[in-house]
């Protein structure tokens, strides 16, 4: 949050309420008493989509510092991202893989997990001006 410049007084209340979260539990209409939440965040809790916003962009733009991808006016682009969604773009299937796992080490340091049951990789190639794309899980 430091590097995104968010007020220390907003991190410290993000803190704090993750901190102090306690719950309880609803069964068959009867309530258990209020226990501390020891590890994550409640389901549902408002903050969960930002942090994991702020922990996502830290992850891609780790993963822009790469080199890897293709030219795209002066810059060179190897990811594309909109909300969780990522798209990862290399010259070939050796640096997509690479990118693939540098990416994967990233977002372990940051706690989230890549889904590998709803990852699929499309691999496109262009030669002699004929197209051939082939698309595996």
């Amino acid at each position: 949050m430091k590097e995104f410049k968010i007020p220390t007084k907003l991190m410290n209340i993000c803190q704090t309420c993750e901190r102090k979260a306690r719950s309880v539990v609803r069964i068959e209409g009867t309530l258990s008493s209020f226990f501390e939440n020891k590890r994550d965040m409640k389901q549902g809790d408002p903050l969960s989509p930002t942090l994991f916003n702020l922990a996502l962009q830290k992850v891609i733009q780790s993963t822009k510092m790469i080199p890897s991808g293709i030219k795209f006016g002066k810059e060179q682009l190897n990811i594309l991202a909109y909300a969780d969604d990522i798209a990862l773009i290399g010259t070939n299937e050796i640096k997509k893989r690479k990118l693939f796992v540098e990416m994967e080490n990233s977002a372990r340091k940051f706690g989230l997990q890549i889904n590998q049951e709803k990852t699929k990789y499309l691999i496109g190639e262009r030669k002699n001006s004929l197209k051939k794309n082939k698309i595996r899980h």
